[in-house]
């Protein structure tokens, strides 16, 4: 729209200039226009390859270096208040999973359980373009057990089943039990049936209704699938607030991960390896964030300190 009818050979990077001023008027972030940039090269690459254009313009155009905040990452005592705060096994070894390999979330949606050596406490994951192992202690080893309770096969982590128990409530003239018929040779229906008059009470209707439906989940598929993304943000989004920790997310989890392994004497090139990282650069930015090796190595050097 920016460029109108012309022809895209004829674009300068005093052309992209123009359009990223343009662009910069309605007020985004770095980030945004950092995105532009990249798009812009990227179609210009294509035209290239193609003979469309001579030059790639938008390669001419540096873009003003963003300053990254620092990783926000959790104490080791909010760590444990968060795994304490799981409701169920499942949700537990998650956590335990990902403090103990610093995984993205990318990577433990995908591990399978042929991937997980429990012999050698490691995991084969598939990272940004390459394989890698992590490893895992004890503590992670029996949440991961407790929560398999045998299974062999599948996903490490799937989805849960949810077993339809039904409902009693008052319709107003008297008691009635509501439930999906998942067994009706007709397809998927909603039931209800009499329970009782205005003088029975709630438990009363409830023991009726249990007689009566034994089984409300009669012929519902449990078929398990794959963990997603919503699913465990959503896990994670109950766990913190339950341990009264505000909002925590997957990632920083890995970012308490790799800042406590130096807070802990790793060395910055394992820790590196560990996390996946390609770029040393990536794995200094924890450096920043710890603080007790360095005020140790302080304390002893600083002539005044």
């Amino acid at each position: 729209m920016f460029w109108g009818s012309r022809k895209l050979s004829a674009v300068t990077h005093l052309d992209v200039r123009a359009f990223l001023i343009d662009v910069s008027k309605r007020d985004l972030s770095a980030d945004v226009m950092h995105r532009y940039i990249w798009a812009l090269r990227c179609f210009f690459d294509f035209l290239c390859h193609g003979g469309v254009v001579d030059d790639v313009a938008p390669r001419l155009v540096r873009p003003r270096p963003v300053s990254r905040p620092l990783p926000k990452t959790l104490s080791e005592a909010n760590v444990r208040r968060l795994i304490k705060a799981a409701k169920n096994a499942r949700d537990r070894a998650i956590f335990e999973v990902f403090y103990a390999t610093g995984c993205r979330v990318s990577e433990l949606l995908e591990i399978s359980l042929t991937d997980v050596d429990f012999a050698n406490k490691s995991i084969r994951v598939a990272g940004k373009g390459s394989e890698r192992r992590v490893l895992f202690g004890r503590t992670a080893k029996q949440a991961i057990l407790a929560y398999l309770a045998g299974r062999k096969t599948g996903y490490l982590f799937e989805s849960q089943h949810r077993i339809q128990k039904g409902c009693v409530a008052w319709n107003g003239r008297g008691w009635a039990g509501y439930w999906l018929d998942y067994a009706s040779k007709t397809g998927l229906r909603n039931r209800c049936i009499w329970l009782g008059p205005r003088q029975m009470t709630k438990a009363e209707a409830w023991r009726k209704f249990r007689k009566l439906v034994p089984n409300p989940d009669a012929g519902h598929s449990r078929r398990t699938q794959q963990l997603t993304r919503s699913g465990i943000a959503d896990i994670f989004k109950v766990a913190s607030f339950k341990a009264g920790l505000g909002r925590v997310t997957s990632h920083q989890l890995r970012h308490s991960f790799a800042t406590h392994l130096i807070d802990h004497g790793a060395d910055i090139r394992h820790v590196q390896r560990l996390l996946g990282h390609s770029s040393l650069d990536t794995t200094m930015q924890y450096t920043n964030v710890v603080s007790t090796p360095v005020t140790k190595i302080y304390r002893a050097a600083h002539p005044r300190s």
